[in-house]
C-alpha cells in the first residue's frame, strides 16, 4: 500500500468503487452535461491531470530514455498498471493510490492496439444448430442462474477435473461470463475482444474486436433474423449485434447519454426488444474536487434487436438541476445488474444503486417495475432512503461528498423471478447484507431478513441463485464499512423461498491472522444452482461445488494459480468476482481474475469437466 493512499475511512472510497470494479477509457462524446462545462468524461480529464502531474516532465521529451508518451499509449492499461505497481516504474508509481494508478493507466492506455491472437484457429465454419446449454447472464430471462439440465450430480461432481484454459492476453480481469452451446463458448475480455471457441480444444472459430472491454454475459439468439446473433455490450456503453456464426458485425449503436455512461450489466432479450442496463463512472469522477458532481442519471434503454433503433428510456433520476451551495443533483441511481423480464405481466424488473449527489430520491437503493413496452414505471420497492454518495466521501478533499454521505447500499444483484408454490415472488439482495421477497404486482415485502453484515463487496453483491424452494445466498462481508451491522457471516446461506426461513449455512473463516482476499472464500461473485449443487467463486480463487441440501463442500478446485493455455498465452486465474461460474452439460466454466480492491489479478478461462466423459 502505498504511504499516500488514504486509509479507511477511505475504505468507504473503496465501498463506492466496488460495484464499478474498474475504470474504463472514456471517450469525448456528445452528452446531457448541465454544468455546460464539457462533454469529456469527468475520469478522463482526471486521468490527464494525473499523466501532467506525474508523468508528463520525463514522458512528454523522452527524457533519460524514457518511453514518449506516443509510446505509452501502445502499451495496454494492464501493462501500464503492472509496471507502475510491481515493474520498472514501481518507485514513481508509490505517490499514486490504487485509485490514481487505475484511472493513470487506463487513461494511457485506452488507445493501444489489440494483441494479435496467438490461439489455434478451428477448422471449417462453426455450425450453431438447438438450444444453448447455458444463455444470458441468469440462464433465463427470470435471472434465477438455476440449471436444471446438466450431467453433473452430487454422486459424480468430485470427476470434475480440468480439461483446458485459455488465456487472454494482456489482461488482470476476466470477468465476461461465458454463453454455452454444444459447438461454441462465447466469451468477452478485458481487451474487448469477443472470443467463439470450441468446447472441447479451445481452437478459436472466430474473434471480434469491440471498443473498449466487455465484462458482461454475451446473449445467444437463436432466431434472430438472417441466423442467430450474439448481443452484447462494452465500457463505453456501445451495444453490439454480431453474426453468431461467423463474428461478422450486424450492427453497432451507443446508448449513453451522459460521458461517463457505461454499461456493467448483461442486457436482456425479449421477443425482439434488448433491454440495456445503464451505469456510470460519475461515481469516480467525483473524486475530483474540480468536477461538477453530478449529472448522471441511471436506467434502462430498450432497443430493436434487429436493427439497434431506440425504442424507448427510462431514467431512475429526474433531469439534475443546480443546487443551492454548488454542485448538481439528483443523480445517480445506476443499474449495476441485468434487467429480469416478466412475460406474464409485461414488466421489466431492476435494481439500483445509490445517488451520486444530493438530493437523494426515491428510486435510489430499489428494486423497480417498468413497463415492457413503453418503459413508464409501474412502482417502486425503496430498501434504503436517503443514500447519497460518491468517491469523494471519505477522502482529504471532500468537496463532492453529499451531505447523506452514504451508506451505499446498492441492489447490484438482479432481482429473481421465481414460482414458490401457488404464487410468484421477486428474489433481491443487496449490499446491506439483506434479502428480500417481493410481491410482483404491488412491490409490497412479503418477508425481508438481515443474512450478512454488509460490506463494499456486499452483503449481497452480484447475484443469488434459486429454484423457487430454496434461495441460495452468497455473502461476501469484507471488511471496511462503517455502516455494516453485526457480525461478518462470508460464505453461501440457504433459505426457504416462502417463508424466508434459513435453511443453513456454510460460513468461511480466515484461514491466515489477517484479512487476506488469498485467504478467504468470502463470496461476491454470483453462485450457479444445479440440481443437488451450488457452485460458488470465492475471493480466494477457489471453485467449490456445496451440497445444495446441507452446505457440505463435495469438490473444490484451486484457480489461484498458474495455468498452461491452449492458445499459449501466459495465464493464471485469481478471485472470481463479478460473474459466476456456468453448468453447461458435463462441464463447469469460469472466468478468474479481478484486479480491483486488492483481490486477486488474473486472466484466464478455465473449463472443467467430468472425467472419462465423451468429447
Amino acid at each position: 500500500m502505498s504511504p499516500h493512499f488514504r486509509p479507511l475511512p477511505a475504505a468507504t472510497l473503496l465501498a463506492g468503487l466496488l460495484l464499478l470494479a474498474a475504470c474504463a477509457p472514456a471517450e469525448e462524446t456528445a452528452g446531457e452535461d448541465p454544468a455546460g462545462t464539457s462533454a469529456t468524461s469527468g475520469q478522463a480529464a482526471l486521468g490527464e491531470a494525473l499523466y501532467k502531474a506525474n508523468c508528463a516532465s520525463c514522458h512528454d521529451a523522452g527524457v533519460g530514455g524514457a518511453p514518449t508518451r506516443a509510446a505509452l499509449e501502445k502499451r495496454s492499461a494492464a501493462y501500464i498498471k503492472a509496471a507502475l505497481t510491481a515493474g520498472v516504474m514501481k518507485a514513481q508509481g508509490a505517490a499514486l493510490n490504487p485509485y490514481e494508478t487505475a484511472i493513470l493507466a487506463e487513461h494511457l492506455g485506452s488507445k493501444a492496439p489489440v494483441q494479435a491472437e496467438s490461439g489455434k484457429r478451428c477448422e471449417g465454419r462453426l455450425a450453431l444448430a438447438g438450444a444453448p446449454l447455458w444463455n444470458r447472464w441468469g440462464n433465463g430471462t427470470a435471472n434465477t442462474r438455476h440449471q436444471p439440465a446438466t450431467a453433473i450430480t452430487p454422486a459424480n461432481v468430485g470427476r470434475l477435473e480440468l480439461a483446458w484454459a485459455f488465456g487472454f492476453p494482456e489482461a488482470q480481469r476476466a470477468r465476461s461470463q461465458p454463453v454455452v452451446t454444444e459447438s461454441a463458448i462465447f466469451t468477452g475480455s478485458q481487451s474487448g475482444r469477443v472470443y467463439a471457441l470450441d468446447p472441447a480444444s479451445g481452437c478459436i472459430w472466430w474473434t471480434f474486436d469491440a471498443a473498449a472491454e466487455v465484462r458482461n454475459a454475451p446473449v445467444l439468439d437463436m432466431g434472430a433474423a438472417g441466423g442467430p446473433a450474439l448481443y452484447f455490450g462494452d465500457f463505453g456503453a456501445r451495444v453490439y449485434a454480431l453474426d453468431a456464426a461467423t463474428g461478422a458485425l450486424r450492427w453497432k449503436t451507443e446508448v449513453r447519454d451522459h460521458p461517463d455512461g457505461t454499461i456493467t450489466g448483461s442486457l436482456a432479450l425479449h421477443e425482439g426488444r434488448l433491454f440495456v442496463p445503464l451505469s456510470s463512472t460519475e461515481v469516480l469522477s467525483a473524486y475530483n474536487p474540480d468536477y461538477a458532481c453530478c449529472t448522471f442519471r441511471g436506467g434502462v434503454t430498450a432497443l430493436d434487436a434487429a436493427s439497434g433503433k431506440r425504442l424507448w428510456r427510462w431514467h431512475s433520476v429526474e433531469p439534475p438541476v443546480k443546487q443551492k451551495g454548488g454542485g448538481f443533483g439528483p443523480s445517480g441511481a445506476p443499474v449495476w445488474g441485468t434487467p429480469t423480464v416478466d412475460p406474464a405481466r409485461g414488466l421489466l424488473y431492476v435494481g439500483t444503486g445509490e445517488n451520486y449527489s444530493s438530493p437523494a430520491n426515491g428510486m435510489s437503493d430499489a428494486i423497480v417495475a417498468i413497463e415492457l413496452a413503453t418503459g413508464k414505471r409501474r412502482w417502486v420497492m425503496q430498501a434504503t432512503a436517503r443514500d447519497a454518495w460518491n468517491a469523494a466521501c471519505g477522502t482529504d478533499k471532500p468537496a463532492n461528498c453529499p451531505a447523506e454521505d452514504g451508506p451505499d447500499f446498492d441492489f447490484g444483484a438482479p432481482p429473481m423471478l421465481v414460482k414458490a408454490g401457488a404464487r410468484d415472488l421477486l428474489l433481491a439482495g443487496q449490499k446491506s447484507g439483506e434479502i428480500f421477497a417481493i410481491d410482483p404486482d404491488r412491490g409490497s415485502i412479503v418477508w425481508r431478513r438481515r443474512v450478512g453484515r454488509g460490506g463494499f463487496n456486499g452483503g449481497i453483491h452480484w447475484g443469488m441463485a434459486s429454484d423457487g424452494k430454496a434461495l441460495f445466498v452468497p455473502v461476501a462481508d469484507t471488511p471496511g464499512s462503517r455502516f455494516a451491522k453485526g457480525d461478518a457471516q462470508p460464505g453461501l446461506h440457504a433459505f426457504d423461498v416462502a417463508t424466508g426461513r434459513p435453511l443453513w449455512s456454510n460460513v468461511a473463516r480466515l484461514r491466515c491472522k489477517a484479512f487476506s482476499f488469498a485467504c478467504i472464500t468470502a463470496l461476491s461473485a454470483p453462485v450457479t444452482l444445479a440440481p443437488g449443487l451450488v457452485f460458488a467463486g470465492g475471493h480466494d480463487g477457489r471453485l467449490v461445488a456445496h451440497d445444495a441440501s446441507t452446505g457440505k463442500v463435495l469438490w473444490m478446485a484451486e484457480t489461484n494459480r498458474a495455468f498452461p493455455t491452449v492458445n499459449k498465452v501466459e495465464a493464471k486465474g485469481g478471485t472470481i468476482d463479478g460473474q459466476g461460474p456456468v453448468v453447461a452439460g458435463d462441464r463447469v466454466i469460469v472466468n478468474s481474475g479481478y484486479d480491483k480492491f486488492g483481490e486477486i489479478g488474473g486472466n484466464v478461462l478455465l473449463v472443467y469437466r467430468l472425467k472419462g466423459a465423451r468429447p
